[in-house]
């Protein structure tokens, strides 16, 4: 079990160093962009698109792990209150019912990438590409996510959250 759940660690950390590196691109290609359009006059054709596709690459593929490191977005105002034992237990069911919304959304981008595969739709921006392709990274992602709730339905985080983040 131990090597599974470390496999499976290992899988968000690839991820979530597959979106630092997009991010990384979308500022260096941002920055060459500003560099030629004021040096050369031109642009690089078709920048503005890939970034928005990367946006989206980079967003569902971190968020697995940030929610695997506890570094998401929460509101604890009265899970900070409790005792051990009644907090676990609402981390218990807060994660469940996390687990519960993140299979919903998987099933309906599932669909919708499915549906986009079998109408054979295309993107037609400064690329042609199917559709499905931009589609696909969000049945993978809240996959990952439905598993990281589970997990942590089952061991809730024993380490404490700090008041700065990560």
């Amino acid at each position: 079990m131990r090597t599974a759940l470390s496999l499976f660690d290992r899988l968000l950390t690839a991820l979530a160093w597959v979106a630092g590196a997009i991010a990384v691109a979308i500022v260096v290609a941002i920055c060459l962009n500003v560099a030629l359009r004021n040096i050369l006059g031109q642009t690089i054709y078709g920048l503005f698109d890939a970034i928005e596709y990367g946006l989206l690459a980079m967003t569902f593929l971190a968020a697995p792990w940030v929610l695997s490191k506890n570094a998401h977005v929460t509101v604890d105002l009265i899970s900070r209150g409790l005792p051990p034992g009644p907090g676990r237990r609402l981390a218990r069911i807060t994660s469940l019912i996390g687990c519960a919304v993140a299979v919903i959304f998987l099933i309906y981008a599932f669909q919708a990438m499915t549906a986009s595969m079998a109408r054979g739709s295309m993107i037609r921006t400064a690329f042609t590409f199917p559709e499905w392709w931009t589609l696909s990274v969000a049945p993978l992602s809240f996959a990952l996510i439905a598993l990281e709730f589970l997990r942590q339905a089952v061991w809730p985080p024993g380490r404490p959250m700090t008041e700065t983040g990560l």
